[in-house]
């Protein structure tokens, strides 16, 4: 469904305002990916890593200054007018592109004409359905919980009935129920649609995502699905002791100690479990409490941004 091949774009940073001197930054470094029908693909970096930058060019907001993207077989450049009608785009805290002024079905319908779709009242109630805002169609949207407002700008997104959606951070400052709500709503109401989920939000992405790549000043370090991430980068188990001889655990390898807490990383959970074992008998080590974590998304995530 979406293809991205050598995708670049620089911008000028102003460095001296009083002298007029400036840098290039290279906000996305020839990118290449391939996404297909029906893919929810989750795009996590840390802020200023490229994210929004793809996804401005993605919907045709910004030109490439390298490579292409085609979505459904047409270029985003030479084509705009034929992949607008076949994508929705949600930018980050998106609620504030409402007007606050009008109430939610006259939100919807002001957006339906901005994009010539003149006959558009089977869609407006159908969305109104889903994000269940029948109730709350006739009240202003100024009156609208923070989690309302979300779910409208959300139906706005999808007035065209899109079949690529892109989500910049789309659970950013609402309630944990509404956050349930809208991702159970991705996943059935719109499970046929390939979407493209950017966020900083690991659990949100390894959650919600069939493949994930990491991105991190301009360039895709890693990609994959979140399993097979876990599997290709971290094999390993950390053991967390409590004791009241950490430093006793020193002698063991790849040992971090802080105050009464042991982190021991391994390859070999039993072999390592009878060297802790061992260990306690000969020193006398009391503990306290003792588990095992296996790494997550999160662990890969911090190592990788931190090694590049």
């Amino acid at each position: 469904m979406i293809t991205i091949e050598n995708l670049t774009k620089t911008f000028k940073r102003r460095i001296s305002k009083k002298e007029g001197k400036f840098e290039i930054v290279t906000a996305v470094d020839h990118i290449n990916l391939k996404i297909n029908k029906g893919e929810i693909f989750g795009l996590i970096g840390p802020n200023g890593a490229g994210k929004t930058t793809t996804l401005k060019m993605l919907s045709t907001l910004v030109i490439p200054d390298e490579g292409t993207i085609t979505i459904g077989g047409y270029d985003i450049v030479k084509d705009a007018d034929l992949v607008r009608k076949k994508i929705g785009l949600l930018t980050g805290e998106f609620a504030r592109s409402l007007y606050w002024r009008l109430n939610g079905i006259e939100n919807l319908r002001f957006f339906a004409k901005l994009r010539n779709m003149w006959d558009a009242e089977y869609r407006i109630n159908e969305l109104l359905d889903i994000f269940n805002l029948n109730d709350h169609k006739s009240e202003l949207v100024m009156k609208y919980s923070t989690g309302m407002k979300h779910k409208l700008a959300l139906a706005v997104g999808l007035l065209n009935n899109p079949h690529v959606l892109f989500l910049d951070e789309p659970l950013t400052g609402i309630d944990p129920i509404t956050s349930f709500e809208i991702k159970e709503l991705i996943k059935n109401e719109f499970k046929e649609n390939t979407i493209i989920w950017a966020s900083h939000n690991l659990y949100e992405i390894e959650e919600m995502c069939d493949r994930i790549a990491l991105i991190n000043n301009g360039k895709i370090v890693i990609e994959g699905e979140p399993e097979q991430l876990e599997k290709d980068y971290w094999e390993h188990t950390t053991i967390i002791i409590t004791s009241d001889k950490p430093g006793e655990f020193n002698s063991l390898q790849n040992v971090k100690i802080k105050d009464d807490l042991v982190e021991i990383r391994t390859y070999n959970v039993k072999k390592t479990f009878l060297e802790i074992m061992e260990l306690v008998k000969l020193k006398n080590i009391e503990i306290t409490d003792m588990k095992t974590l296996k790494p997550s998304l999160e662990n890969i995530f911090m190592d990788e941004v931190q090694n590049v």
